[in-house]
């Protein structure tokens, strides 16, 4: 996201440029298509208004509908955990329940969540306060489960939320679970340092359905880890069409010459730099119709370890669509992108053992 700030300097710069020869190193931007201006907003918003418009929680049965999943039965991920807004989660009616929910997360220990840290800070850099949130553990279905306070919220110190580097968050109950009404439990998460291996996995969440709308019972949906040149090259070469987009909707607002569009165009095109740092892993699938969504963030990207039990090996962090795109997920070569967990174990081990 902050590349996006080269755009006007670099525009700036090419329709400057006399009208002299040069064209650019792709497809004609008569080819391109004029996409409409990208629309950005909170997540937490984002979620809660899209759930408040649907009204009603959606049941199991839609699930020919989400991104590639399937339910998930419950005690199959007893680990997985739902983010709510407080003072609408304790209303005490199941649309509350439904509506109030806006990320997800996993249990790692009797007292700790692991999460996504744009789930929780605010765009002035602070973070949300405990007694705003609560955690519901316990089942897959909304409707269930145990509701437990919050005793501190600590997002990592160096999180950046133009770039979702850092983007991981730990979240300190306010007692530790020593009993339940459903299943419960912890994973295991990659220690510090340790390879994610590319090939299948697992990621789960109550996020957005493909026909828009969320499912009141928790998702899982089987994709692939590949490698992050994969993802940094899906999302340079949408970005091009993009930045044709943008430059042509311009040029036709404006009146610009084709010629010092295309100038403009090249000088863009060269500064398109990678979207993923290692600090991440790329997941999805090529045709992306297997991936996570709005409402899914903080969730666990799992894989098998040697010993057969599930590891969590990335929470979800982003994702990105088409400038204009009717849908906010599911395009073709555009991955989903998740905090590389490997990368942080020593910074959870501190907070967690004190």
């Amino acid at each position: 996201m902050k590349r996006l700030s080269l755009w006007a300097g670099a525009v700036a710069a090419g329709l400057a440029l006399a009208a002299a020869p040069g064209r650019a190193q792709v497809a004609s931007l008569d080819e391109v298509a004029i996409p409409s201006p990208p629309n950005v907003v909170l997540i937490l918003a984002y979620v809660l208004g899209m759930k408040e418009r649907q009204g009603v929680a959606i049941e199991a049965d839609a699930a020919a509908r989400i991104f590639g999943g399937r339910p998930a039965q419950e005690g199959a991920w007893p680990a997985q955990v739902s983010l709510h807004v407080a003072e609408k989660a304790r209303a005490g009616d199941d649309k509350s329940r439904f509506q109030s929910q806006f990320c997800g997360g996993s249990l790692i220990a009797r007292q700790w969540v692991l999460t996504a840290a744009h789930c929780l800070v605010t765009p002035e850099g602070a973070a949300m306060a405990p007694a705003d949130i609560v955690v519901r553990t316990g089942s897959v279905d909304m409707r269930g489960g145990e509701f437990r306070d919050i005793a501190r919220i600590i997002p990592h110190e160096h999180y950046d939320g133009m770039r979702f580097e850092n983007d991981i968050a730990l979240l300190q109950l306010a007692q530790p679970i020593t009993n339940s009404s459903g299943p419960v439990g912890a994973i295991s998460v990659s220690q510090q340092g340790q390879p994610v291996p590319e090939g299948p996995a697992v990621v789960i969440g109550w996020g957005m359905m493909q026909d828009g709308k969320f499912p009141i019972q928790l998702m899982e949906t089987d994709i692939d880890i590949v490698s992050n040149a994969t993802c940094n090259a899906g999302m340079a070469e949408q970005t091009k069409r993009d930045m044709g987009g943008f430059l042509l909707n311009m040029g036709q607002s404006n009146g610009i010459p084709m010629e010092n569009l295309e100038q403009a165009y090249e000088i863009l095109t060269r500064e398109i730099g990678d979207a993923l740092s290692q600090n991440m892993i790329c997941a999805g699938t090529p045709s992306g119709k297997r991936t996570m969504c709005n409402g899914d963030s903080g969730g666990p990207l799992m894989v098998r370890g040697q010993d057969g039990q599930w590891l969590q090996v990335g929470i979800v962090s982003w994702n990105r669509a088409p400038i204009g795109a009717a849908s906010a997920c599911g395009h073709e070569s555009l991955y989903g992108v998740y905090t590389r967990v490997s990368q942080y174990f020593d910074w959870i081990a501190r907070h967690v053992r004190g």
